[in-house]
This record gives C-alpha cells, sequence and structure tokens, in this order.
C-alpha cells in the first residue's frame, strides 16, 4: 500500500529529529544552507579533535597581525616560566546528558549506578553521593590511556548482565569501545573495534547479544553497514550492507542462544543472523518509519512506529500493530516481561506480556530512553533530563541539561554558584559543592523572528530565545543576559525568572559582556562592532565605543574601572578611556601600570603563547587568568582545556585537560581557584574540573 504524503512528511520531520540533522548557515548572511545530516565527522587530520588540525588560514593570521603595537609588556608580572604547569586539576563532574540525535543511551547498571554519555566521556553517576566516574577524559600530567574516546560519543548500550558497556563515536576514526561499568576501564585489551572504511563518519547505534558475547553496531555511511563483533577480541565476525539509506537503531533478540539482530529506519527493518551470515527485509508493515526497537526473550521484535504505533514482528513478518501514541515512538524498550514505550505525546506507555496496557505516564517532555531495574524506572528526556520514576511518578532528577544549539554563557556568582546560557531558552544555575541545579529560567517566553545576521546554530529556538553572553553584578546583585537577538535583560538574582529591564543593545547578537568592578557600569560588546556602556542606576546609555572593525569577542575592565580593553574577530586589542568614552590610541603603554580585573581578552602581551603555531586565531576561544595570577586558562577548538604559567608567552608548554568532544567556547577559574570550569559549545556540556595539587 502506498503512503499518502500527509504520512511521507511525517515520516520525513521525524527523521530529522532523530538524526539531529545539522544546519549549516552563511556567516555573512546568516541564511540556513542545505543540511547534511550526515556530515558528523570531524574535518581533522585524523579525525579525531585531539589530533592536529588541517589549518586553513594560520599564514594569514602569521602575515597581517593589527593588535602587534598593542602588545606592552606591564609594569608588574610574574618571572616567565616556559615549563609545563605542575599544577593539576581532575575531571570532577560533568554537567549534561546527550539526547538531542541520541536514544536508547541511558541505563541502570548491576549495582544501581546510572551510565550515560556526554561530549566524549562515557558518565557512571551514583545517584545516592551524587559522585561520577568516567570512561575517558582527565589530565595529560597524569598516564592516559589511549583507548578513550576521542570524539562525540552518539551510542552506548549495556552488556545483559548490566556490568559492561559499549559506546561508539563519530569521526573519520568512528570506533567503538567496550567498558567496565564499575571501574571504567577497557573490558580488555581487544575489546574495541575501529572501522577503517571511508566515509563511514561514526558508530551510531550498537547493542549486545543476549549472551554477552557479541556487540552489533552501525556506521553511518551513505548505505549503512552493519558489524558484529567479539567482545573479548574485537574480532570481526560478520559485516554487510543495511542496503538502506537512513538507519536509526539496531537491537539483538533476547531469546536465548539465538544471535538474531535487527536494524531499523527510514521506512525498512531487516533482520539479521549472525550466525548464518543472512539478512531479510521486514515485510507487511506497508513502508513505514521506525525510529526503535526491542526484542523481547522469546525472540518477538517489537518496533516503534512514526505513526504511533507498535509493530509486532514474527520472524521477519508484521504479526500485528498496537496503537500507543500519537505521533512518533521515540523509545522502545522491553525489560522483566514489559514493554515500554514513549511518544512524541510525552507519554510512556507499560503494556504487559500479551500487550495488554497497565499503566500510562505523562512526562514533562519526550523521553528518548527507558530503562528499570526493581521498581524504578529510569528515563532520559530530549529536555537533557535523567529522571527517576517510582510508582508511577517522577520521584528523583538525577541531571538537568543543556539540550540545543551551543551553549556559550558562563559566569561566576559571589556565592560560588554558576550560571549558563544556551540557544535553548534556557539559563541554568548550578551549585558546584552539592553538584547539582538550582535552578532553570526562561530566556523569553514568547518566540520573536529569525534576525537578518544571526549567530551560526542548530538550535531549533529563534534567536530572542537564544543566549550566548551572561554577567553579574555582585554590587546590586543583578543579572544581565544578552540574546542572539541583541538584547539585554536586567533581572535581579533573587527572582530570576521576571525581566526588569530590557535594552536593545544592537541588531546582531552579543558575544561578551561585563560589569565594571565597581558595580557602575555594564559593557555589551556586539556583532555590530559596537561596545555600548550603560549606567546600572538606571541603565541609560553612558556611550557607545566604535573603533572596532568587526565583531566583539571578549572584554576586561581596569580593576579601577577607568579603562575596557577588547577583542574583535579582525584581531584588533584596543583600550578604551571611559571617563571621555573614546578610544585611547596609546592605551597599551598608559594601561601597562594598571591591574585588570580579568583576562577574557585573548590577544594580549600575557597571553599572546595561548595559539599553537600554524594557527589562525579563531582556534582558541576563551581564555582565563587564575585569580592569584599564576595561571592562564583556554579553551579551544581541539576540544581541550589548557593551563600555563603567566604570562603565556612564545615558547609556554601547556598542561592539557581531555573530555569535551567539541569547541571550548569559555573557560574560567573559581574565585579561589579550586576549580576550572570549561563549556563545550555544541557538545552541551558543562565540565567541572578540581584542583588536585
Amino acid at each position: 500500500m502506498e503512503k499518502n504524503e500527509e504520512d511521507k512528511e511525517i515520516d520525513d520531520a521525524a527523521m530529522r529529529e532523530l538524526m539531529g540533522e545539522h544546519i549549516v548557515y552563511d556567516r555573512k548572511t546568516g541564511e540556513a544552507s542545505a543540511p547534511d545530516p550526515f556530515l558528523w565527522g570531524s574535518q581533522k587530520k585524523g579525525g579525531g579533535l585531539f589530533d592536529e588540525e588541517i589549518v586553513a588560514e594560520g599564514e594569514q593570521f602569521g602575515a597581517v597581525l593589527p593588535f602587534l603595537g598593542a602588545l606592552v609588556e606591564p609594569s608588574e608580572h610574574p618571572p616567565f616560566n616556559p615549563k609545563v604547569p605542575t599544577e593539576d586539576y581532575d575531571l570532577e563532574y560533568v554537567y549534561g546528558y546527550r539526547t538531542y540525535d541520541c536514544r536508547q543511551n541511558l541505563y541502570f547498571t548491576a549495582s544501581g549506578k546510572v551510565v550515560y554519555n556526554v561530549a566524549a566521556l562515557g558518565v557512571v553517576l551514583d545517584p545516592k553521593t551524587n559522585t561520577q566516574k568516567f570512561f575517558g577524559g582527565g589530565s595529560t600530567g597524569k598516564p592516559l590511556s589511549k583507548d578513550m574516546h576521542d570524539d562525540d560519543i552518539v551510542c552506548l548500550s549495556i552488556s545483559p548482565d548490566r556490568k559492561y558497556v559499549a559506546t561508539g563515536q563519530v569521526g573519520a576514526k568512528a570506533t567503538l569501545y567496550i567498558w567496565d561499568a564499575e571501574t571504567c576501564n577497557l573490558k580488555g585489551p581487544k575489546s574495541k573495534y575501529r572501522i577503517t572504511t571511508k566515509n563511514t563518519r561514526a558508530v551510531s547505534a550498537c547493542s549486545w547479544s543476549s549472551d554477552g558475547k557479541l556487540v552489533a553496531f552501525l556506521d553511518r555511511s551513505d548505505k549503512p553497514n552493519a558489524y558484529v563483533i567479539d567482545v573479548d577480541t574485537g574480532a570481526l565476525v560478520y559485516k554487510e550492507s543495511s542496503g538502506a539509506n537512513q538507519v536509526l537503531a539496531i537491537g539483538w533478540s533476547r531469546k536465548p542462544g539465538e544471535h538474531v539482530f535487527a536494524t531499523c529506519g527510514n521506512r525498512s527493518i531487516v533482520f539479521w543472523n549472525s550466525d548464518a551470515k543472512t539478512r531479510k527485509v521486514g515485510t507487511g508493515h506497508g513502508a513505514q518509519s521506525f525510529s526503535c526497537l526491542t526484542y523481547d526473550d522469546k525472540g518477538t521484535c517489537y518496533a516503534g512506529g512514526a505513526n504511533g504505533e507498535v509493530y509486532v514482528f514474527r520472524g521477519t513478518s508484521l504479526g500485528s500493530k498496537k496503537a500507543a501514541h500519537k505521533g512518533l515512538i521515540h523509545a522502545i524498550n522491553w525489560v522483566d516481561g514489559q514493554l515500554f514505550t514513549a511518544g512524541g505525546d510525552k507519554t510512556m506507555c507499560i503494556f504487559n506480556a500479551k500487550l495488554g496496557l497497565e499503566a500510562k505516564i505523562s512526562l514533562p517532555d519526550v523521553a528518548r530512553s527507558i530503562d528499570k531495574k526493581g521498581d524504578e524506572i529510569l528515563v532520559g528526556l530530549r529536555n537533557g533530563t535523567i529522571a527517576i520514576i517510582k510508582d508511577g511518578k517522577l520521584c528523583a532528577d538525577l541531571m538537568k541539561s543543556h539540550h540545543d544549539g551551543e551553549i556559550w554563557g558562563l559566569e561566576e556568582l559571589k556565592n560560588g554558584d554558576i550560571i549558563t546560557t544556551c540557544d535553548d531558552n534556557k539559563i541554568m544555575m548550578w551549585d558546584p559543592k552539592s553538584r547539582r541545579n538550582k535552578g532553570i529560567f526562561t530566556i523569553n517566553q514568547k518566540a520573536g523572528p529569525k534576525i537578518k545576521y544571526g549567530a551560526s546554530s542548530m538550535t531549533a529556538y529563534p534567536d530572542n530565545q537564544c543566549s550566548r553572553a551572561v554577567c553579574y553584578n555582585p554590587k546590586t546583585n543583578e543579572v544581565a543576559v544578552a540574546t542572539n537577538a541583541g538584547e539585554v535583560q536586567i533581572r535581579d538574582l533573587s527572582s530570576m525568572n521576571t525581566v526588569k529591564k530590557s535594552l536593545q543593545a544592537a541588531k546582531r547578537w552579543i558575544e561578551c559582556m561585563a560589569y565594571s568592578p565597581d558595580g557602575q557600569y555594564l559593557a555589551v560588546g556586539t556583532h555590530s562592532n559596537t561596545i555600548v556602556v550603560y549606567n546600572t542606576s538606571n541603565y541609560s546609555v553612558k556611550g557607545t565605543l566604535t573603533a572596532h572593525k568587526s565583531s566583539i569577542l571578549s572584554i576586561d575592565w581596569s580593576k579601577d574601572s577607568s579603562y575596557i580593553r577588547s577583542n574583535c574577530e579582525a584581531y584588533e586589542l584596543l583600550f578604551f578611556n571611559i571617563d571621555s568614552m573614546k578610544q585611547d590610541p596609546s592605551g597599551a603603554s598608559n594601561t601597562k601600570g594598571i591591574e585588570w580585573a580579568t583576562q577574557n581578552t585573548k590577544i594580549g602581551w600575557s597571553v599572546i603563547g595561548v595559539f599553537p603555531k600554524g594557527t589562525d586565531g579563531s582556534h582558541v576561544n576563551g581564555v582565563s587568568m587564575s585569580h592569584d595570577g599564576k595561571l592562564i586558562a583556554s579553551g579551544d577548538d581541539w576540544g581541550l582545556v589548557n593551563i600555563y604559567y603567566n604570562p603565556c608567552r612564545e615558547g609556554s608548554q601547556a598542561k592539557s585537560f581531555k573530555g569535551h568532544s567539541e569547541h571550548v567556547v569559555r573557560v574560567r577559574f573559581s574565585a579561589d581557584d579550586s576549580r576550572i570550569y570549561s563549556i563545550g559549545g555544541q557538545d552541551k556540556a558543562i565540565i567541572q574540573w578540581k584542583k588536585t595539587k
């Protein structure tokens, strides 16, 4: 039976959502160009974020250095020490859970912990202590295993005994790792598989056989291949093309002794036998699209349809259908004699073995992952929440996350809490000591229009519901939140849900802001090439600084609030006198005896060594100086957080920290320098690094 056009549109929209479609924007026009949902692989040499990058503009950066005249040695600074710092930081905690392009990537372990993925990390969370262990990540100052992910992890599956985990990543070096859920070490020296075929792009889905001896997984080539490997030896047992153009899920039969698995996706479901090395296309489903599937212990396959129905396959043919949800089924799992489904209608259904509905539970958002152990149900929601359901009710949130677009805004409050903003209409507050989310606030209740020169982003939210800059005024206890539509919102920290003042600073997006140390001024750096300075007494405009030739990237205030220094995309380092509200052409010399409150500008005498040889100025995204003045931290396009001794000059050596999978856009030392906070742009992860020496 032919599918009608309405069904086709539903399926296409569902597939875009499920694939976490990457949208590419033209930097000049802001217009979206043709999307390619398969461009997940890194464009770097070797394909990993921690490998050497192919540089396109490095010579230009070396030849045109407009800031050289502004690099004047300050009157006072620590002695130059090019050595690798002896100080070290451990990966303490990560706020985040990847959901926008993942499903069924959240499970209970045998010991009752919770395992999931974010950025380049496999995370094992202990709900009792709210502490985490990690597969991957760490400091280059300590022995690091080479067997860890070096790019985005996009799939995760747990073994039948819940003791081992399989995870797969994107990139030209698409790799599957199998590791211990308790120790977070590789299961064995050969418990991994690296795809060597070109253009495979990712290990996009994976699943364990019922006996725990085999793992099957998919790549993301144009016609995805299915692979089966031996868990202990890493040997390839079976490989064959799926023949389909979009495949989303894979799952093994849980019937004892049966090595049969299924794959499903756009208008197809295929059944495989790894022993016989055969594949058969499923029949009877009318070219329905499926986003997820699971098996029971009788060998029956259940597939979640884009139309909200559960399709029941016995063998390779459709046996029956069961209406479950209004809209796409996003998650399905069979556990302990029950079938769990979650749909676009933000409900979860629980069916018995005969597909009788036992319960229907309303959820705050769409569930992308479901698991059960004992009397607790574990759900991973599209909005980045990990929650426990007990007795039919949500009883605990284990994790909150940013969940769409990119995370850029980062600020520390007077009490040590941090605030982050993202392209997901959320302002989030975190307590680093308890390692918990303290509040979520909405940027804008009503969606606005798309602006002409907006920030490049893959978010579904309009510009006025996206934010990439936030700052705090401890003198007035106010928080400023900048949107990608050029608006600055002023909120009292005690009532963050209320915008008490709205300022239109520009017609383009805002990347940086900073309150003056005396609390009297707010400086807003815009992508209209201006810095707008407001009086905080009534938020009237004190003046607009217009000397920069390009978009403003970072701002620092002097400690006495008399000067601003700033960087822009044209690699300028300029100085402005606040009394006159004019550029000081000799500002570098005139301020060499002045102390600066922060080191946010990535171009400056004290930080010029953060740029690796042969790279252009865009490869380092953010810098910060420790409050004791000893260290400089940077975040770069290779997903690394780096620390150097201050000053960081040519020849300075870094100690680097791995964990992020995307460009690290902001780094910040805590007020007492006991922690570094970093945010990873597109990986939407906030990593908390704790000083150990």
